[in-house]
């Protein structure tokens, strides 16, 4: 019979709270998702005012994808097997952000950097495009590293019961990065801050959101002790390369039903974001200057800048009803696998009766995620009608809901599905074994030592211990476990997840090219005689090719509402 994985150690959280653990545990994802809301509100018009088309641009988000693709399922199998004295994931954790740091200060000094080596005119922005490309890439690379981690971080960490609970704080905290970078990114913040860390908007805020990124990630590696993993299971013995590009096949041609189920629903409802997320700055920026504003107005000098102002108001709005939503959904949807909620100590009669009337017509997550892919699709498909920016404002910030579900939804199902997994069949039913014990029933505990031999007397640290009450193996924190452990495989279940989310971006991308290429085929080739603001002048009268593919992203949502329906009879 295989051996199982043998740990040591237990996960623990600081904070006296619930709120503030879980605060702390996905604290991380806060500074993940501010870099990810750089990218998404300038890189678009910055590669545009760099001389790239947007046909051409288009191709260059490839980069978001591919680095989904590759890096995520490849780290997550990589830190599944790792036996880092300090944990899994957070070493990668690290790693990752230092190497974005790095790449968002190249991203924001290219044209400086291409201009001390380069001094020919003509030479030099090819070099810088070609730059500025490459520093995309590998942002997106190093992020996925980043990001993959973070994930399985919560499913590591958490108990089954707590899936949810897990999943719900993670959006929000990405819903607080983005309404923190869209806030600073509305402001003109070489007008606040002055010169001294950069004279653009975009070179600031990439400065800034390298910053966010390490004290994110500082915060939640500091606050999370993680279980050291001592021998990986025996089928996971060798970790060769091949041994691990075979098992990331083989688990992702091979999936359980239900988690195929969730990463179908992923694929389909992805196709929509994806144009979403990449083009809306610039479709709401375009939207003004193609219809409000009179051509012969003066241009600003910064016009990627002003761009990035224009779009990150926009989003403001977005990423604040984001945060509304994922801080009230989650009251108001039934966990997955839940037991109807006992209310002890009983609440006065009249409220009684109103909570029990509200228990018993909540939607279960999976009908919130189907209402949810709805609601995308009846507000993206009015997307070629908008001729305001308030208009596309307000079908922006109406997306913010179901954006909220999107990023809480499909995690929250894995995370259930994943420690289902890694308990044996006739041991899923005994959910009650899985433990939260606080460090007041540690300290009491024989086996109240860490790796180095010493007592954490700590009052504000949360141990949680994922053991099963029938096995005769010790779990509590120091001892070694040779039982299936939850979240065992959350770095290679939650890899094939990505997979199927990246794998999408490809389709969107492919789709975007197509658009562009049909509707605006010249609109933004570079004129090097004329000034730099010159690529944000549009016709009126031709179509909005980004609203185009925001309206094939609500058709899509539309298949992912039927996935999600079909995922109720998948057992």
């Amino acid at each position: 019979m295989p051996q199982a994985a043998r740990w040591v150690g237990s996960p623990a959280i600081k904070g006296r709270t619930e709120s503030m653990r879980m605060a702390l545990l996905t604290f991380s994802l806060l500074g993940l998702q501010f870099t990810w809301g750089i990218e998404m509100t300038y890189c678009t018009p910055y590669l545009l005012q760099l001389g790239l088309t947007k046909s051409r641009t288009s191709l260059v988000w490839i980069a978001g994808p591919l680095s989904g693709l590759i890096i995520q399922p490849l780290i997550g199998v990589i830190a599944d097997r790792s036996r880092s004295k300090w944990g899994r994931r957070r070493p990668f954790m690290i790693g990752g952000s230092l190497v974005v740091t790095v790449c968002l200060l190249v991203l924001g000094w290219t044209t400086e950097l291409v201009g001390y080596f380069v001094t020919d005119a003509e030479k030099a922005t090819r070099v810088t495009i070609a730059l500025a490309v490459l520093s995309i890439y590998a942002v997106d690379f190093a992020i996925n590293v980043v990001q993959a981690c973070a994930r399985s971080l919560i499913v590591d960490t958490l108990p089954i019961p707590l899936q949810q609970a897990g999943s719900a704080w993670a959006t929000r905290m990405s819903a607080v990065g983005q309404l923190i970078g869209y806030v600073i990114g509305s402001i003109d913040t070489v007008r606040v801050f002055g010169t001294a860390i950069g004279d653009t908007q975009f070179k600031q805020m990439t400065v800034i959101a390298a910053l966010a990124l390490l004290a994110a990630v500082t915060v939640t590696s500091y606050s999370v002790k993680e279980r050291v993993l001592i021998t990986a299971r025996d089928s996971d013995g060798k970790a060769g390369a091949f041994q691990v590009l075979s098992q990331l096949i083989k688990t992702t041609m091979d999936l359980p039903p239900r988690i195929q189920a969730i990463c179908w629903a992923q694929f389909w409802a992805w196709i929509g974001w994806f144009p979403f997320l990449f083009y809306s700055t610039t479709w709401v920026g375009e939207t003004y200057y193609r219809y409000e504003v009179p051509k012969d107005a003066a241009r600003p000098a910064d016009m990627l800048g002003e761009v990035g102002r224009v779009g990150s108001l926009s989003l403001v709005v977005f990423s604040s009803i984001t945060f509304i939503s994922s801080v009230l959904l989650p009251f108001c949807v039934q966990p997955p696998n839940a037991k109807r909620p006992r209310f002890t100590p009983r609440p006065p009669p009249g409220l009684a009766a109103l909570l029990r009337k509200i228990t018993k017509i909540r939607p279960d997550l999976q009908l919130t995620w189907l209402i949810s892919h709805i609601v995308f699709a009846a507000t993206m498909i009015f997307a070629p009608l908008a001729r305001s920016r308030a208009f596309a404002t307000f079908l922006v910030a109406i997306c913010g809901i179901p954006w909220a579900v999107s990023c809480w939804a499909p995690f929250a199902f894995m995370g259930v599905e994943i420690n289902r997994l890694a308990m044996n069949p006739s041991q899923v039913s005994l959910l009650s074994g899985v433990t939260m014990i606080t460090s007041t029933t540690i300290r009491s505990n024989a086996y109240n030592t860490d790796l180095n031999g010493t007592t954490d007397s700590e009052m504000d640290v949360l141990r949680l211990n994922h053991h099963d009450s029938d096995s005769d193996s010790d779990t509590e924190d120091g001892g070694v476990s040779n039982i299936p452990s939850t979240g065992e495989l959350a770095g290679i279940y939650l890899g094939v997840l990505n997979v199927y989310t990246t794998l999408p971006q490809f389709v969107g991308t492919f789709i975007s090219w197509i658009v562009f290429s049909i509707l605006e085929p010249g609109s933004t080739k570079r004129d090097d005689s004329a000034p730099d603001s010159t690529w944000m002048d549009l016709d009126k009268s031709t179509p909005n090719a980004i609203s185009i593919c925001l309206f094939i992203g609500a058709i899509s949502a539309i298949v992912a509402m039927e996935a999600t329906r079909r995922m109720r009879y998948v057992l």
